[in-house]
């Protein structure tokens, strides 16, 4: 299990911003695999503008995903 330090505030507020509500102070593998899958896809059709240049939204996930590896 993984504690709530593993994500920043902001990074909390996130992950809660696309419906997911794991518990943060007691995350189980199942949940970091969730939240791998709908960062991942939020990723690929949020992360880019259309010149495939990294948005805000994408540096985000980007952070969210080095934090899981």
């Amino acid at each position: 299990m993984m504690n709530d330090r593993v994500f920043t505030a902001e990074q909390i507020e996130f992950i809660k911003s696309l419906s997911l509500k794991p518990d943060f102070e007691n995350l189980t593998d199942d949940d970091l695999v969730q939240i791998e899958e709908v960062i991942g896809e939020k990723l690929q059709k949020s992360g880019f503008d259309r010149n495939y240049e990294v948005t805000a939204v994408g540096r985000m996930c980007e952070s969210i995903l080095d934090r899981l590896t």
